[in-house]
C-alpha cells in the first residue's frame, strides 16, 4: 500500500520537468536554426564576391559584374545584397574609373547583404547582421 501512496505523489512529476525544459531546448532549436541559415547566407556572399571578381577581371563593366553577383546570390533570403567595385594600379593607387583599367590593374569587389535573423527576440540578438565579403583579382583583360 506504501508504494501506490509514493506512485501517486511522482504523478505529473515528469510532465512539469519537460515543460520547464521544453522553452530551453525550443531556443536552442531555434538558435542552431539561425545559426546554420547565418553561415549559410555568409558562404553565398563570399562566393558571389568571388564571382563577381572573377567577371571584372575579364570585363570591368559595373553592371555586368553586378549582374554576376545577384544571380550568385539569388538563393539569399530578403533584399538582394549591395555591390561595389573599386580598381587600384598593381602599386594601390586608385584608379577613377574602372573602364580605365587597364591587364594587370587589380578589381576589387564588395558585397554586402543584411541577413535578418529569424528568432532575435527568443535568443536576445539584434533584428540583424551586416555580411561583408571583399575579394580581388587581377584584371586579366581589358
Amino acid at each position: 500500500m506504501r508504494g501506490l501512496r509514493i506512485r501517486t505523489r511522482d504523478r505529473g512529476a515528469a510532465a512539469v520537468e519537460f515543460a520547464l525544459l521544453l522553452p530551453l531546448l525550443v531556443a536552442m532549436l531555434m538558435g542552431m536554426i539561425d545559426f546554420g541559415l547565418a553561415v549559410n547566407a555568409q558562404a553565398i556572399v563570399a562566393n558571389a564576391s568571388r564571382e563577381g571578381a572573377r567577371a571584372a577581371s575579364f570585363n570591368a563593366d559595373a553592371n555586368a559584374t553586378k549582374t554576376v553577383v545577384l544571380n550568385a546570390s539569388s538563393t539569399l533570403l530578403g533584399a538582394p545584397p549591395t555591390v561595389t567595385m573599386s580598381c587600384t594600379t598593381i602599386d594601390g593607387a586608385a584608379i577613377s574609373s574602372c573602364s580605365s583599367a587597364v591587364a594587370g590593374n587589380v578589381v576589387k569587389v564588395t558585397v554586402t547583404y543584411r541577413y535578418n535573423w529569424i528568432s532575435p527576440g527568443i535568443l536576445g540578438l539584434p533584428g540583424y547582421s551586416d555580411i561583408t565579403s571583399v575579394s580581388q583579382m587581377r584584371i586579366e583583360a581589358t
